[in-house]
């Protein structure tokens, strides 16, 4: 088996659980069913996110964040990105910096 074909079934596998995981988050939100779940079942596919962007990112250079119209609406993005700074101890003034650095 080469690596090629190696590569091709790990992204396979990756799409299915990503499909699953879209499901099942529906289906949760839905149900309103978020303040059950586990903080680290939340955390895990967070953080595979942010790798699995920022390893794309090392790889091709920056792109926007494939996130669709009204993907996230305007509460959950703001939660999630102060979620995100505040676990980093990252304050909106170094964001700003850290941000125009890649310019």
């Amino acid at each position: 088996m080469t690596d090629a074909m190696v590569k091709d079934e790990r992204i396979a596998a990756l799409e299915t659980a990503v499909a699953a995981l879209r499901d099942a988050t529906e289906a949760v939100v839905e149900g309103r069913l978020g303040a059950e779940l586990d903080d680290a079942d939340i955390a895990a596919p967070l953080y595979a996110a942010a790798r699995l962007f920022s390893a794309k990112i090392d790889r091709v250079g920056k792109i926007a964040w494939p996130i669709e119209t009204d993907a996230l609406n305007a509460t959950e993005t703001v939660v999630l990105v102060t979620a995100l700074l505040d676990a980093a101890d990252v304050n909106l003034f170094d964001m700003a910096i850290w941000y125009r650095r890649a310019e």
